[in-house]
């Protein structure tokens, strides 16, 4: 530090009293492991999504009025387009730098959404989710809720073919709802699909309503974090229960953490530049009554796609309502995958009779139920996730799309129960081999392991 800005420091300090939350603050120690850098990832990809987008409300037009596009565009030019559209290819050829901010916009929410799914699988397999987190857990799957929900009211904005068709699969599903079903279609589109209320209703909780919501949870789940400081990877020589070993946040891990910021960043801005994202030329404008080959939904919300294919289509008539296969591909089943993930630290603490406070993380493989609920879980949705592809997979192998579906809703009925109640087999023997039962306290979990010493420990409040 110069002599000058030092200067400049003590000077403050003497005024606003500073230094000392300022050093309690710097000497928070961070865990060091790489798994933990994904909750910032996914901070530092929501910063970059709102600095772009702010640019991004700029230039679109929330409406799907007809008008006629008189840009420099020669495959659009003087053709009548919807207002979104014609904004979105204005802003993409018209205005300088918009092609690049949209796509690093692009970017960054795959970014964001891919680093929340690991963060949240991380939180899962390792129990970080154990007493007394349980409140951050909630707040984080109510966080990866409405990032999934974010990103498919991105990908619908710019009105073209495929956010077209996803829109129509949301009314739909929609509709298909018991008893409520059209009042909320009518509350959501204002009257029937596709009418003209649906983009400008899309475009508010896409800029204002959500990403508010979002900053909050993120806020609330980072305070939550301070207060109850990190979870740990656990160490043979480390009492963990009682300490954090890592790194200070003054200078190591803000040494990271700005590293990191460099190293996203450049990515995000490398991937704009030679990955065509959001090329909406390829796709063009959604035509009421058209479906074409691009109907996939962007890769996160697949397995919904992939179940809304496999479901065979029937009807029931139940209490006077009508139960059928969109109901229950696009809404009951992803109902009864959220409620589980909801569900699962109350679930285990009861199943196992867990006490006490947890700081030291664990092997999933340590806990045979958790192992078989996100094996068996995760293949669910991973072959979901594939199903969505059977149009694609067919025409690269040349079997009839038909068959495809036929194993695919094979595989996803018997494959998921049988590689848990596998993985589940494998954990209990593996702890039966060494004569022990899941710990039902922490310190009977680390009494397993040696201590020896505690480098840099942090003890905790």
């Amino acid at each position: 530090m110069t002599p000058l800005f030092s200067a400049l420091l003590d000077a403050l300090d003497r005024r606003m009293h500073l230094s000392g939350p300022t050093k309690k603050a710097a000497n928070k120690v961070f865990p060091a492991n790489w798994s933990f850098l994904l909750g910032e990832v996914a901070m530092i990809s929501f910063a970059v999504l709102v600095l772009t987008g702010i640019f991004l409300t700029l230039f679109f037009r929330p409406a799907v009025d007809p008008v006629v596009y008189t840009g420099a565009n020669e495959f659009f030019a003087d053709v009548e387009l919807p207002a979104a559209f014609e904004s979105v290819v204005r802003l993409s050829t018209d205005v300088p730098g918009g092609l690049l901010m949209r796509r690093i916009h692009r970017a960054a929410s795959h970014l964001f959404i891919a680093s929340m799914i690991l963060h949240m699988l991380r939180i899962l397999l390792t129990g970080a989710f154990r007493k007394p987190r349980e409140v951050n857990y909630y707040v984080g799957v109510g966080l990866l809720t409405m990032v999934l929900g974010e990103g498919f009211l991105g990908y619908s904005l710019p009105y073209d073919s495929l956010a077209g068709t996803g829109i129509r699969v949301m009314y739909s599903i929609i509709l298909s709802i018991p008893f409520v079903g059209e009042n909320v279609a009518f509350w959501i589109f204002g009257g029937e699909f596709p009418g003209e209320a649906i983009i400008p209703r899309f475009y508010a909780l896409h800029v204002f309503v959500l990403p508010l919501l979002l900053a909050a949870l993120i806020g609330a789940h980072v305070f939550i974090l301070v207060r109850q400081k990190h979870t740990q990877m656990p160490r043979p020589d480390v009492d963990g229960h009682s300490y954090v070993v890592g790194k200070p946040l003054w200078p190591g891990q803000a040494a990271e953490s700005t590293t990191l910021v460099l190293w996203i960043g450049g990515l995000l801005a490398l991937s704009a530049t030679i990955i065509p994202w959001s090329d909406v030329e390829l796709l063009g404008p959604y035509l009421p009554g058209e479906v074409g080959n691009n109907a996939q939904p962007d890769w996160f919300l697949f397995w919904t796609d992939g179940l809304l294919r496999a479901i065979p289509a029937f009807e029931l008539n139940i209490l006077g309502t009508t139960i059928n296969s969109l109901f229950v591909a696009g809404a009951l089943i992803p109902g009864v995958l959220f409620g589980l993930l909801f569900a699962y630290p109350t679930l285990e603490r009861k199943v196992y009779g867990l006490k006490g406070e947890w700081h030291v993380l664990t092997n999933p493989l340590d806990i045979p139920l958790r192992a078989a609920m996100v094996m068996g879980t995760f293949s669910f949705v991973l072959l979901a996730s594939a199903n969505a592809t059977n149009d694609i997979i067919s025409r690269m192998v040349g079997i009839p799309i038909e068959d495809l579906v036929f194993v695919f809703r094979l595989l996803m009925v018997f494959a998921p129960p049988l590689l848990a109640f596998g993985v589940y087999r494998y954990a209990r023997r593996r702890l039966d081999a060494v004569g022990t039962d899941v710990a039902q306290t922490e310190e009977e979990a680390e009494s397993r392991f040696q201590y020896v010493g505690m480098g840099d420990p942090e003890p905790l409040e």
